[in-house]
């Protein structure tokens, strides 16, 4: 079960939580979805508000529910469940359905308009988001040369700006 969890009370760090540990992006609905593994995105407080910045590759299967949907979750796991998270990671949704091959369980939120939104019963911690901004990230933006080669394929990201709706722990 989620209880609220009050952005004052929360404690994490979002350096090895993002960057180390991963999570999951998911948009959509119960009806159709995608969700992947990430291990880049940033948390603070823009235009007055608390946000969560989300990068995500043109070419993955999830860009396009971010794309047509207007909120997503992002979902934080206990450590058991890396395996699972690496597995989400290693295969693309277009050609596997995730949640038989890993056994998650989804679990679904209503966002501030009333939008479905898709999370996992064994999230142990869940942000849910309303997209604020969406921004092409271009070549023309790097000031320092080694940001290129992460973009050898020309397969850019889109930054994902979303206001921080709630954020849910997992009793």
């Amino acid at each position: 079960m989620y209880v609220d969890v009050p952005i004052e009370l929360l404690q994490m760090n979002p350096f090895t939580a993002i960057g180390t540990d991963g999570f999951l992006i998911t948009a959509g609905t119960s009806e159709k979805y995608n969700t992947m593994v990430a291990s880049w995105g940033s948390m603070g407080v823009l235009w007055g508000r608390n946000i969560l910045t989300l990068y995500v590759r043109q070419s993955r299967y999830t860009h396009q529910f971010l794309e047509q949907n207007e909120g997503f979750t992002v979902s934080f796991f206990p450590p058991e469940m890396k395996e699972r998270l690496l597995w989400c990671g290693r295969h693309s949704g277009r050609d596997h359905d995730k949640i038989a091959e890993t056994g998650l369980k989804i679990s679904c939120l209503r966002g501030p308009n009333g939008d479905e939104r898709v999370t996992f019963k064994q999230a142990s911690l869940v942000f849910s988001c309303t997209k604020a901004a969406v921004l092409p990230l271009v070549k023309e933006s790097f000031l320092l040369p080694e940001i290129e080669s992460f973009y050898q394929d020309g397969d850019f990201h889109t930054i994902y700006i979303g206001f921080i709706d709630s954020i849910l722990s997992n009793q």
